[in-house]
């Protein structure tokens, strides 16, 4: 059991680093060393809150630091703009980019005048005219230089954040975070796959289904909410697995603070709250106060931004939004046509990544209903993941129904992890070794019956030499 077990590590481990060495390699090319998909709103975003906590990050390219100077309004811009570009151009500067949607303009500046180069600017333009914000340049979008993505929770902003800071705002450091999640989304898979049933096959299984998972690919290289989700939606999974509802209620709050659509698992944990719990006190606690103190934590960045109460009131207006109808969009795909990978999402084209679904996983979800009974007696563990999947399902159906109808297919990455726990376990069940090894047994007796004849027909031939070879 002892090289089984270290096989079965060592399998997981190289599938793991080979997921972060491929993903990082893709994500890190030089073609895509700009936004792809909707990275054109979360990264801006987190640069601004950034911006206004006061944290200064930095973009450094062939020794130059790049700097957006953003003026106060377009009649700043139209007096200033010249006075800004002289003092680049003294300064040396290798790199300029004019907005046309917003008044800014940004400069990549050699990194041993930068700083002359703020202070000449300061010294040329007056207080209130400008302000400038270090980093990668902005997409070219109306008022992009205030966006804070409010409509969404901040948890994912805060991780593409904290990449922004450690390692430089750069492209591969927004998305960093995403393809180490990839990998411990593959973690958590097999450890809750593994203590629902006990088996290494099962496991790998569901590590199968993870690692080539193509939503799950294209939004680990894409520095999105969805990626991030997924990990908290695995997490949670993981959590459940394992019977901890202090770990669900954390990793729920956890998940909802990253898009609130990864909290349609919540009627899971209500569930197994009510069935479990015996005080209210604990009851309440599990499904409301953990998860919400979890939910309010990452929110605190935000907050510090631009203060309580106007979070609250984005906050619930955010409701709004999420059931309006955003308007046509040939790429929007209703929830029932990522079960056949309808219309996925473009996120960049040449290289392409596209937010296709596994048609087999989604599908085969469906097929389980019909099993899941025998299943569940074999496998109780295996109705949570169960749950978690098509209670999200549900949600989005509410979704579409209240008027939410602008869907896309890389929203349906937080199916993928509870469908991969549950594909593995089930294959495992219903696909038993006992059926492969009465398989071979019923085609060993058919060969060895056929050799059997053969050799009864050749005695025969040798003992009656003029017996026809038709016979």
């Amino acid at each position: 059991m002892d090289w089984k077990r270290a096989v079965f590590a060592l399998i997981v481990v190289l599938t793991m680093a080979g997921t972060v060495w491929f993903t990082y390699h893709f994500a890190s090319q030089e073609s895509l060393n700009d936004y792809i998909g909707d990275e054109v709103w979360y990264v801006p975003a987190s640069r601004n809150v950034l911006h206004r906590l006061g944290v200064q990050v930095t973009y450094e390219h062939n020794g130059t630091y790049g700097v957006n100077v953003i003026f106060a309004n377009e009649s700043s811009k139209i007096k200033y703009l010249s006075t800004a570009d002289a003092v680049a151009t003294f300064s040396g500067v290798k790199f300029r980019l004019q907005y046309h949607n917003f008044p800014g303009v940004y400069y990549e500046i050699p990194a041993d005048k930068y700083e002359d180069f703020l202070e000449r600017l300061s010294g040329r333009l007056p207080g209130g005219s400008y302000y400038v914000v270090p980093g990668f340049r902005y997409p070219d979008k109306e008022d992009i230089q205030n966006y804070l993505n409010t409509e969404h929770p901040f948890l994912g902003k805060d991780i593409i954040m904290l990449g922004m800071v450690l390692l430089g705002d750069r492209p591969i450091s927004w998305r960093l975070p995403g393809i180490i999640e990839f990998a411990l989304i593959e973690l958590l898979v097999v450890l809750a796959a593994y203590r629902i049933s006990k088996s290494y096959l099962a496991s790998l299984i569901a590590l199968v289904f993870v690692a080539a998972d193509p939503t799950l690919q294209a939004t680990a290289v894409t520095a999105m909410l969805d990626i991030h989700v997924a990990f908290f939606v695995a997490l949670f999974v993981f959590a459940l697995a394992y019977g901890s509802n202090l770990g669900s209620s954390v990793a729920l709050g956890l998940v909802g603070a990253t898009k609130l659509s990864g909290a349609f698992g919540w009627p899971v944990l209500l569930i197994k709250a009510l069935k479990e719990e015996n005080s209210f006190v604990r009851f309440f606690s599990t499904v409301v106060i953990v998860p919400g103190i979890a939910f309010l934590l990452p929110e605190l960045p935000i907050i510090m931004a631009i203060g309580f109460v106007p979070w609250v009131r984005e906050f619930l207006g955010s409701f709004q939004w999420h059931l309006s109808y955003k308007g046509s969009n040939p790429h929007t795909s209703p929830f029932w046509e990522w079960f056949i990978n309808y219309r996925p999402f473009p996120f960049h084209f040449d290289p392409n990544v596209f937010a296709e679904t596994n048609p087999v996983l989604l599908i085969s979800m469906v097929v389980l209903i019909l099993a899941v009974p025998w299943l569940y007696k074999r496998k109780p563990g295996i109705l949570a993941p169960f749950m978690v999947f098509w209670s999200t399902i549900g949600f989005f159906a509410l979704q579409y129904v209240l008027g939410g109808k602008t869907q896309f297919s890389f929203y349906a990455t937080v199916l993928v992890p509870p469908a991969s726990v549950v594909m593995g376990v089930a294959l495992n069940e219903l696909l038993r070794r006992e059926a492969f090894k009465s398989s071979l047994t019923f085609y060993w007796e058919k060969m060895r019956g056929l050799k059997e004849w053969a050799l009864e027909k050749a005695v025969r031939r040798k003992a009656n030499p003029s017996e026809s070879p038709q016979d």
